[in-house]
């Protein structure tokens, strides 16, 4: 099959006053005709597979949308690949929302029946009452991604490809309907000017979409429209869930809307309600290792009470950093621990940049380079490397061999154990002269 690239490139020419925009756009059109070539029925596979970034990929689908409506106008005799286009975007849509529901049903982590609330939140509660129904809460929340998971385009999920955060549209409305509303008496009022005007609301389409799966998963949604004054929300198989929903929606206020620590927050945590005397670590620590693998609780339990030892302590308002827990002494920072999926297997991994150290504490490195080869190897890609200067560029040599690395790249380590760590630790220690 040979595309027409001249008559493409005239339907660009007429459209678009950009020219890197048309450049951008014909640049697709080659890569989609050589997959064509090389793929035949696996075209669209084989277009995508060498796209990494999640910008280019959405510009990617932006491009097919473009050409299908070009075909479809102006080139007919090409519907049948039009239609396949489009049979394989919707696809690609459908399970991109199927995978986000299942992703952030499985994020909720139902609260532990012995767990302490504070006592502000109780109200008219006792604690074992509050604590069911903080648990029938969440029972919810994943119903209702179970639901999402069976008929996402029902639900008004975008059925084109955009951004993780735009698939956050349930806990986006339900935070959305305390933030903008007033409680009274398991009844939530909700100022509809202020609703529509959330940010969390106007990102989303389709908003009349999700109020009617909040209804046949049991809300009694009653006013809702664009041009209303207010609307109300009640949830009458247990009005306590609502006022519980105001309750951690409140404690979390406009934080709620922030993305520091939000797969705790999002994932409806019971840390955040929870009695802060009754817990030994910081609510932040305690919500985020509730999701980490046990090496890496090992890892931070060790690292939390090194940073002490330093006068390091998680930062309130910041208290992680690329996936990690941030702990902070003034404007320094203690050496960052996360985790990451790789192929579907959570990852520990520990992120520093090294300059100094590599004649200081030689023996040290070279150890350290035995065991994680991979980590000090040669990556200067943005400058290619060249002679020209670079402040982003840290040269050193390892057992007589030069090495060049990208400090955007560098350095990271994979899968440490915690004696790895300790003595990534003591290099850190030495570099950033911490005392």
């Amino acid at each position: 099959m040979i595309l027409s690239k001249q008559a493409y490139n005239e339907h660009l020419t007429g459209k678009y006053k950009n020219q890197k925009q048309r450049e951008e756009r014909l640049e697709f059109f080659d890569s989609l005709q050589d997959s064509i070539a090389r793929n035949g029925a696996e075209a669209l596979d084989g277009f995508f597979e060498c796209i990494r970034s999640a910008v280019k990929k959405q510009k990617a689908f932006e491009f097919l949308a473009d050409y299908v409506s070009f075909v479809q106008k102006e080139q007919p005799e090409l519907n049948a690949l039009a239609t396949a286009i489009n049979a394989y975007c919707l696809a690609e849509f459908e399970a991109s929302a199927k995978e986000s529901a299942a992703s952030h049903k499985k994020d909720i982590l139902l609260i532990p029946d012995n767990v302490k609330i504070e006592s502000k939140h109780l109200g008219a509660l006792s604690n074992s009452q509050f604590v069911a129904v903080f648990r029938e809460l969440q029972e919810l929340v994943i119903k209702i991604y179970e639901d999402i998971e069976k008929s996402p385009f029902v639900w008004g999920y975008p059925d084109f490809y955009i951004t993780e955060g735009y698939y956050r549209r349930v806990v986006d409305f339900l935070f959305a309907f305390v933030l903008c509303g007033a409680y009274s008496d398991g009844k939530l009022s909700i100022d509809a000017k202020k609703f529509f005007a959330n940010v969390g609301i106007k990102r989303h389409k389709k908003p009349e979409l999700m109020i009617a799966g909040f209804e046949k998963m049991g809300f009694a949604i009653t006013g809702f429209e664009k041009k209303a004054i207010s609307f109300d929300i009640t949830y009458p198989a247990n009005p306590h869930v609502v006022a519980v929903l105001n309750t951690y929606v409140s404690e979390l206020g406009e934080n709620a809307l922030h993305w520091s620590m939000g797969r705790p927050k999002w994932s409806f945590s019971y840390r955040l309600v929870e009695d802060a005397s009754t817990q030994k670590y910081e609510t932040a620590f305690l919500s985020a290792m509730d999701y980490a693998s046990g090496q890496l609780r090992e890892i931070q339990h060790w690292l939390h009470s090194e940073a002490a030892k330093y006068g390091f302590a998680i930062d309130e308002i910041e208290p992680m950093e690329k996936g990690c827990m941030l702990y902070k002494k003034g404007s320094k920072r203690f050496l960052l621990v996360g985790e990451t999926d790789i192929d579907g297997v959570p990852t520990v991994f520990s992120k520093v940049i090294f300059r100094d150290i590599f004649e200081k504490e030689k023996e040290k490195v070279w150890e350290l380079y035995r065991k994680f080869p991979d980590t000090f190897r040669s990556n200067c890609k943005l400058c290619g490397g060249k002679e020209r200067k670079c402040t982003m560029r840290i040269s050193y040599e390892i057992e007589g061999k030069p090495h060049r690395n990208c400090a955007y790249e560098s350095f990271y380590f994979h899968s440490p154990s915690l004696e790895d760590i300790e003595n990534v630790l003591r290099l850190f220690i030495v570099e950033y002269k911490i005392t």
